[in-house]
Order: structure tokens, then C-alpha cells, then sequence
């Protein structure tokens, strides 16, 4: 991976991003660490769960799960080796309307840390149904949510389609 400048300059590279982590929970990111994690978290964000017909995922279904009152269908996806994402195995949950809820998976990279994302306030883009805010919560061992350790909220705006 690459760090380029407007010019082209590399600023910053490094062979195998996934590899360089010191994955305890209290290390130490560095901007190339950084680079890569967002790198491949947002894609995750915006291209799932659109991505599941493409070749290579693999894709069950789960029990359902409630969450604050409304039950969610659960989906478990396989990623394919070459995408790059917290994990291979992650859970997708959706609403009665069919709408993305709640991902949960395990930050392989940081300290395989157990994740519950949610999904939420989506506004409409030319017919298509896109999140505006999500909230990402650590699950303890026991599956219950901390929802004391709110590890980031992402707000998104001016979505367009060209």
C-alpha cells in the first residue's frame, strides 16, 4: 500500500498493511496503520451489503436477533480471501422493511476485539436507502453490549449518485 501526494509523491508505503498492526488493544497505529484500517472499513460501510452477489461471498442465514424491540434477520456472510475487511466471517441484520441494521464482527486487527455496528437515520439518494449515522459498540465476551464504550460514531452527508 501507498501514501501519495497530489503530484504522485509516495509519502508513505508499506508491503503488507494487515501485517504491521501491534494487535493488543492498547497499541500503538501509526499513519499507515491508520491509512489501511479506514482505508478498508469504509469500503465495508458503503459497499456492503450490496457486494454479497459478487462472486466469492458466501452467504447463510443466521437466527434472528432483537434489538430495542423490533427483531432483525440475520445473515452471515464469508468474505472472499482477497477482500480486505475486519474480518472474514461477519453478521448482517436486517429490519421487517429489509433495511441494514446492525453488523456485528471481530477487528482482527485490534486485538480481536468483538464489534456491534449500527446502522441508522437513512435518507433517500434517488430512490436508494443510504445510512447518515453509525455507531459502533464493543460486545463483551458474554455477547452483551457495552454500550459504555462507544468506540466511534460516523455521520455522513450529501450523498449523490453520478
Amino acid at each position: 500500500m501507498e501514501i501519495t501526494v497530489g503530484d504522485g509523491s509516495i509519502i508513505g508505503a508499506r508491503d503488507d498493511g494487515r501485517e504491521a498492526f501491534d494487535r493488543s488493544f492498547d497499541g500503538k497505529w501509526d499513519p499507515l496503520n491508520l491509512a489501511y484500517f479506514n482505508g478498508y472499513a469504509m469500503w465495508t460501510y458503503h459497499a456492503t451489503p450490496l457486494v454479497f452477489g459478487e462472486p466469492g461471498y458466501e452467504a447463510h442465514d443466521v437466527a434472528p436477533i432483537e434489538n430495542e424491540g423490533e427483531t432483525l434477520r440475520g445473515v452471515a456472510v464469508r468474505f472472499p480471501e482477497g477482500v480486505h475487511s475486519h474480518t472474514r466471517e461477519q453478521r448482517f441484520y436486517f429490519g421487517s422493511d429489509g433495511l441494514f441494521r446492525r453488523h456485528d464482527y471481530t477487528v482482527d486487527v485490534w486485538a480481536d476485539t468483538p464489534a456491534a455496528h449500527f446502522i441508522f437515520d437513512d435518507v433517500d439518494v434517488n430512490g436508494l436507502k443510504y445510512p447518515s449515522r453509525r455507531s459502533v459498540f464493543r460486545i463483551h465476551p458474554d455477547g452483551t453490549l457495552d454500550r459504555d464504550f462507544n468506540a466511534v460514531t460516523i455521520e455522513l452527508s450529501n450523498y449523490a449518485l453520478f
